[in-house]
């Protein structure tokens, strides 16, 4: 299972990053740099990191963490494993968008986008 990477803006320039999937979050990973390069200007950032036991899981805890960053109207933000902005969504946002369209090449992500699509709407 590839991990994703979950962004929650919380305030100003403060960011929440969670790597979804993986073991923690490591500052030098390429995948990483370029999600904090996206994110300038950037205050401060907490970060955390989690494993899953299966894809399930993973999209459980993706729709439940979209569902609280948008009960606390802040926005999000959903990477893949390469950085690659998958996802986004904030208030004032009619809807989820997908600035690269859906996934051709892995279902379980498309399974993912389709679960944040869900919670949002």
């Amino acid at each position: 299972m590839s991990p994703v990477y979950f962004v929650q803006h919380l305030a100003g320039f403060d960011e929440c990053l969670l790597g979804m999937g993986t073991g923690r979050i490591d500052l030098a990973h390429p995948a990483v740099c370029r999600i904090l390069a996206d994110l300038q200007p950037l205050d401060h950032i907490d970060l955390r990191a989690c494993h899953f036991d299966c894809q399930a899981s993973l999209a459980q805890a993706l729709h439940r963490r979209i569902r609280a960053a948008e009960d606390a109207a802040q926005g999000w933000r959903m990477f893949d494993e390469h950085g690659v902005l998958r996802c986004k969504r904030f208030p004032g946002d009619a809807q989820v968008m997908f600035p690269h369209g859906l996934p051709r090449d892995g279902e379980w992500l498309r399974l993912l986008m389709d679960t944040a699509a869900e919670a949002s709407g």
